[in-house]
């Protein structure tokens, strides 16, 4: 298959990008900056990402976004965790995903969403009405995959070391800092899933 692959640097999108060539697919890697504090960071590590799998993403440029829609994410003066949810932020990245496919005749997007969803933009429901919507406004079926829908945080790290992925080059907070900030949700979960796994090990 052709698929769009949204990937932000991050570990949930490399890991889900490694499974899927693994599975033969042909790969279009798309970074979107909506307007997020991290972008430049989330690019970098992107752009390192990928170039490590043999591929070349493409940058979409959006920010006017972010700036007009406040969130923890896109406002430094908001509370990073606790204003964390950034209105139709899914959506958007999966409509300008199938936009991008269907210049690319791959009708195909696939989203690095993994369990235990937080926001409403998360949820296996959400992407099955996206899928209809975004294919009636396309005028072809589009199909979004979700390859990690029913794999929470360990379980990604741990395949992301099984399959040697490189992981001290993602980036993966909502800071935009050179050194994570630990106090989004992000890194919180990044946090938990690394301490879960330590006791799994042991």
């Amino acid at each position: 298959m052709r698929i769009v692959v949204l990937s932000s640097g991050g570990i949930d999108s490399t890991i889900m990008i490694k499974l899927l060539l693994k599975g033969g697919h042909r790969l279009f890697p798309l970074f979107v900056d909506y307007g997020q504090l991290a972008a430049d960071l989330e690019w970098k590590a992107c752009q390192k990402m990928c170039k490590h799998l043999g591929l070349k993403p493409e940058r979409m440029d959006v920010h006017g976004f972010g700036s007009l829609i406040p969130s923890g994410l896109t406002r430094s003066n908001m509370d990073i965790e606790k204003a964390a949810f950034v209105p139709t932020r899914n959506l958007l990245l999966l409509t300008l995903g199938a936009a991008y496919g269907y210049t690319k005749s791959a009708h195909v997007v696939a989203i690095g969403l993994i369990a235990n969803p937080i926001f409403p933009d998360q949820t296996k429901e959400f992407i099955s009405e996206s899928e209809k919507t975004i294919s009636q406004a396309l005028g072809v079926n589009i199909s979004i995959l979700c390859p990690l829908i029913s794999l929470n945080k360990m379980d990604t790290l741990q395949l992301a070391r099984k399959h040697g992925l490189q992981l001290e080059q993602t980036y993966s907070c909502h800071s935009g800092t050179a050194q994570p900030c630990g106090r989004c949700i992000s890194c919180k979960e990044k946090i938990e899933a690394e301490k879960a796994l330590a006791n799994h090990s042991s």
